[in-house]
């Protein structure tokens, strides 16, 4: 899966092509391409992964920290937008702006097969490049949302609302029913109004065997 980014800070990866993606895969990491390499379901078929994973309520996921960006809503006289329109400003490097709708995550309790794991790693020889190979534990299932991702500083962003409606404030970008118009520098979208996975959480072993989550 090419254009995944692992999110600083936030410990989450975004799946910027809704790639498929599912707890207890293992992928390896190569530049900007996630490669799936095996998932524990293979590797032990005879254990269920599911008796240890807890799903959340469902609710909204938000990334709008004012330190990286900046949001202004609706039409002014200088930019001559309308009523529907989002400015995104990305003040740092390498930031992420919007709003995950409708999320309920599911989360695997993954000490209970750590052992397994190591054992895979072993067996495998996914020990030889520790930094290389990540292991799924967490998985955001959306109804829609609008994330932004911009990979430099100074970046403005500018949105529209698909259906024209009016725009007032950062929970509106929830429901996906938008369209970038203008760019001052490229970016990575999730721009969905229907289920998705936009992100998830995965961890890689150092080589004390403690997990080291990304981001």
């Amino acid at each position: 899966m090419k254009m995944n980014k692992i999110l600083p800070g936030h410990k989450y990866v975004a799946n910027f092509l809704d790639a498929p993606v599912d707890i207890g895969w293992v992928f390896r990491m190569d530049d900007r391409q996630f490669i799936p390499a095996i998932s524990f379901e293979d590797a032990f078929p005879e254990i269920n992964l599911k008796k240890w994973v807890s799903s959340g309520s469902k609710g909204s996921i938000k990334f709008a920290e004012t330190r990286s960006v900046s949001f202004s809503f609706g039409g002014s006289a200088t930019t001559g937008a309308g009523q529907s329109a989002v400015t995104i400003k990305f003040k740092r490097a390498r930031s992420v702006a919007g709003v995950i709708d409708g999320a309920h995550v599911d989360t695997l309790r993954f000490e209970n097969v750590k052992e397994q794991l190591k054992e895979l790693w072993l067996e495998k020889g996914f020990v030889k490049f520790l930094p290389d190979y990540i292991f799924v534990y967490e998985i955001v299932t959306a109804a829609s949302g609008t994330l932004i991702y911009s990979e430099e500083r100074n970046n403005e962003v500018g949105l529209d609302h698909t259906l024209g409606a009016k725009v007032t404030k950062l929970a509106d970008l929830g429901s996906g029913n938008f369209s970038i118009e203008t760019n001052s520098k490229q970016t990575l979208e999730i721009i969905r109004n229907v289920a998705h996975k936009p992100l998830f959480k995965a961890f890689r072993f150092r080589k004390s065997w403690a997990p080291e989550i990304l981001g």
